[in-house]
């Protein structure tokens, strides 16, 4: 999460604040209180580095150097911990590298309040990872490509795919199959049953489309009111905003062939 103006202002006034009583304690010529505002400001000192400008320079190292590639939420908890009413969570990550087997790493990080259902076990998320470092990671917030300077759109091979499930595939033949897959939806909106569905997995393909709108693929269980509860999943671009309404367990809806169940789209995107 980057840091706003409210959290700089806050910043300015507490160190405002803590010099201030600090030359006040001096003042007195008292060395027992003295004692006690150096260990004070020593603990806030260390709590603001490891909560705040510690990621921040892991964020901008990783932002020119870091590797774009997701990971799936394994555990999320909150630390207690809140900045500018951004809460700081503890996630375990299982990440998925161009170089080797997936992995599994922990991380706190603060989120926005109005993004925490993005967060939530089997949710997938884009980070920033050290490929030398299994321990450095970041969310990605800004869709970056890291060390080739590139959006996300096109990572760092930009003929290529090169995370996801379409990991490998020529630029040119996903965006033909985007082209596909949204000609075949247009269809089913057309004549398909529209119902409200529970979303279990998000997936995103690796592909950004239009600026930072990612391309993903959703997996639900579809609750029809003239038939059993059935599972099927879709494909399709997402706005960037969107993106919180289609994490795992949120609520969406969608259209299916009802003589084809396999054949769905999502609804509203």
């Amino acid at each position: 999460m980057k840091m706003n103006w409210g959290m700089i202002i806050g910043l300015i006034g507490a160190g405002i604040g803590l010099v201030v009583g600090f030359g006040a304690v001096i003042a007195t010529k008292q060395v027992f209180p003295a004692i006690i505002m150096v260990v004070v400001v020593g603990i806030m000192a260390t709590v603001f580095w490891k909560v705040l400008f510690g990621p921040m320079m892991l964020s901008r190292r990783l932002a020119k150097t870091g590797f774009a590639t997701t990971a799936r939420v394994v555990e999320v908890h909150d630390t207690g911990v809140t900045v500018n009413n951004a809460p700081q969570v503890k996630l375990v990550l299982e990440v998925s590298p161009p170089n080797g087997s997936p992995y599994l790493v922990e991380t706190k990080q603060l989120i926005s309040r109005l993004q925490t259902s993005m967060y939530q076990p089997g949710g997938v998320i884009p980070v920033l990872i050290d490929l030398n470092d299994k321990n450095s990671i970041v969310i990605n917030y800004e869709g970056v490509g890291g060390a080739a300077g590139q959006t996300a759109t096109s990572s760092f091979a930009q003929d290529r795919v090169n995370i996801g499930p379409w990991a490998g595939m020529s630029q040119a033949d996903s965006e033909r199959k985007l082209v596909e897959i949204d000609a075949k939806n247009k269809e089913i909106m057309a004549y398909g049953t529209s119902c409200k569905a529970i979303v279990t997995k998000y997936t995103w393909l690796g592909i950004y489309v239009n600026g930072n709108n990612p391309a993903v693929e959703i997996e639900v269980e579809v609750l029809p009111s003239d038939r059993p509860a059935f599972h099927g999943s879709a494909i399709g671009i997402l706005k960037d905003t969107s993106v919180p309404k289609y994490q795992v367990g949120e609520e969406i809806y969608v259209k299916y062939d009802p003589n084809n169940t396999s054949k769905m789209t999502i609804e509203h995107s």
